[in-house]
């Protein structure tokens, strides 16, 4: 039938994504329930040495990686449905782009401890004050973890800058990549719709000539993301990688929450 020419190229590209949907649920059951937990710990125990750190902090990072690469290999299988994956919830999507989370949500993540840094070092200097609950806050934490954003160097900073600039070149470029190569498929298979009149064959060559560009796509837009999450990591200490880390982590894991998904989704009813 026409439709699963269109809708699936191939039996085992469906079969691929459904895997990958799979992967993805137990590559997030391992972050959340035994990565994530590890690092939390050693970010707030005393004694933990920055050896131990730097090993889960490794640990994450390949996760993340195996994570990408994994989605590279679905993206080859079927595109399309990376594009628009259906293992992700209502509340993930609109922050999704080309396959998956914004890279700028690195960035902003990233950003956000240097702004708070900022905002510290202002209401330090406004009359030496600061609040009962960031000296709680602080004590509860571990000296080295509590001080790990205190005064970024201007080497960090400096790296900050770079990456934000490389994204604001690299986004809209892939965007547009994007766009060109989606009007060029869909001016395709048009065509050779037209032409042949629905044939099955001649719209499945058409569809496969012009899917390599959006397998080059989402490829290049995981590479932009493994980029960041190595630059970043390689610009920053332990302390600062582990807990920028935790925060990405946390991120992924917080959308998964039932209780806040739950709420987005009444909210959706409510306004509908």
């Amino acid at each position: 039938m026409l439709k699963s020419a269109i809708f699936g190229r191939k039996k085992t590209s469906a079969a691929a994504t459904t895997a990958f949907g799979d992967f993805y649920n137990n590559w997030l059951s391992t972050l959340t329930t035994t990565l994530l937990p590890q690092l939390r710990r050693s970010l707030s125990s005393t004694s933990v040495s920055p050896s131990l750190l730097s090993i889960q902090v490794d640990g994450m990072h390949h996760h993340f990686q195996s994570y990408y690469a994994a989605l590279d290999q679905a993206a080859a299988a079927d595109a399309a449905h990376c594009l628009y994956p259906d293992w992700r919830n209502s509340l993930e999507r609109p922050f999704l782009w080309l396959g998956d989370f914004h890279p700028y949500l690195f960035t902003n993540l990233l950003r956000s401890f240097l702004d708070d840094q900022d905002s510290s070092e202002e209401e330090d200097n406004d009359d030496y004050n600061c609040s009962a609950a960031a000296v709680k806050a602080a004590l509860e934490k571990p000296w080295h973890v509590a001080v790990a954003w205190r005064s970024p160097s201007k080497d960090l900073t400096s790296k900050v800058d770079q990456i934000e600039c490389g994204l604001r070149l690299m986004v809209p470029a892939l965007s547009a990549r994007l766009r060109h190569a989606q009007a060029k498929f869909v001016k395709r298979v048009g065509s050779e719709w037209g032409i042949n009149s629905g044939a099955k064959a001649a719209v499945e060559e058409a569809m496969a000539a012009e899917m390599d560009e959006l397998v080059g796509v989402v490829v290049d837009a995981n590479r932009l993301r493994r980029s960041v999450l190595a630059d970043v990591l390689t610009a920053t200490s332990v302390y600062q990688a582990a807990v920028y880390l935790e925060a990405v982590a946390g991120f992924f894991a917080g959308f998964r929450d039932e209780k806040l998904l739950r709420e987005f989704n009444d909210c959706e009813k409510n306004i509908n």
